[in-house]
């Protein structure tokens, strides 16, 4: 059986064999997590539009987290001035 070497994708850290890591499983269509989980078993997301990231640790899973908030916090910023936009122009 061949080994697949899971790095996180954070910061790029090569996870080893005892090393608890979590894992989110995150929409791709709205750059939001739909779930965050710790252990080894692995989400099937393939086929769903949902990614599985693996992240080494809760230092990662912070800025992950804080990346998530500022890109929601983003969208939600340009949904504001586009639809001033249209007001004004209506």
């Amino acid at each position: 059986m061949e080994s697949v070497q899971i790095t996180c994708d954070v910061c790029g850290r090569a996870k080893g064999e005892t090393n608890h890591w979590f894992k989110a499983v995150v929409d791709r269509t709205v750059e939001v997590p739909v779930g965050i989980a710790f252990g080894t078993s692995e989400a099937n997301a393939e086929g769903t539009g949902l990614v599985l990231e693996h992240i080494c640790g809760e230092a990662c899973l912070h800025k992950r987290l804080s990346r998530w908030i500022d890109a929601g916090r983003d969208a939600l910023l340009n949904k504001m001035i586009d639809n001033s936009i249209e007001s004004v122009n209506a």
